[in-house]
């Protein structure tokens, strides 16, 4: 299998996750964003975006590869007042092509407060009160779903992502950036990889990163 034919198969998985996603958490494209999520389908969904993303960017790395194109100029600020956001995906931020700096742990600061409930005390002599279940949680969703509508919006023209990355690593180069600033992969493992694979999404992330990272070999 040539590296095309790879890209495509990879892509075709992609999408075929992301949508299942969409399915998971009740989104749908050009709708409102999610106001609240559980935390239960929020644990579900973060384990699987991180490495869709990476995924998504190796994808459009590949695809920049070659491409000649100027730098992205600059862009005048608008005349008339931007309007507020009304929670559709009209204000859904761009995707992100350049992977997140590593977090360090030795360079974090250790002293964290640690929450949770108190020291339960009770006596020998009586009676330990029966124990409520706590109420199933929830947690804000509209970031979740900005990022999840990004990555959508990305997957559905990946050659006009490969442009904007292309031009994006141009500007850098042209204001004297060193390589680590205009290579959109950073070293070492990709953001959401796993050791131990247990879905299909880390399988996917492993065979693009290596594949992203291969010099392409020349035509002809």
């Amino acid at each position: 299998m040539n590296e095309e034919a790879i890209i495509d198969y990879h892509l075709k998985r992609l999408i075929r996750l992301v949508a299942s996603i969409f399915s998971l958490v009740g989104l749908v494209t050009g709708g409102p964003v999610l106001s609240s999520i559980s935390d239960d389908v929020r644990r579900q969904v973060l384990r699987i975006l991180q490495p869709a993303e990476s995924s998504l960017r190796r994808l459009i790395y590949m695809r920049a590869r070659g491409l000649v194109v100027s730098p992205a100029a600059k862009r005048k600020p608008p005349n008339h007042p931007i309007p507020k956001g009304d929670g559709t995906n009209d204000h859904i931020p761009a995707f992100t092509l350049f992977d997140p700096r590593k977090w360090f742990k030795e360079l974090a600061n250790q002293h964290r407060l640690l929450r949770g409930p108190g020291p339960r005390i009770s006596s020998f002599d009586e009676r330990r009160p029966a124990i409520e279940p706590p109420a199933p949680k929830t947690a804000n969703a509209a970031n979740l779903s900005k990022r999840l509508l990004a990555l959508h919006k990305a997957l559905e023209d990946i050659p006009a992502q490969a442009k904007r990355l292309a031009r994006l690593q141009a500007k850098r180069r042209a204001a004297g950036e060193n390589l680590r600033r205009t290579m959109p992969l950073r070293p070492g493992f990709p953001p959401g990889y796993r050791k131990r694979m247990s879905h299909i999404v880390d399988e996917m992330l492993y065979e693009l990163d290596i594949l992203a990272r291969r010099e392409p070999r020349p035509s002809g």
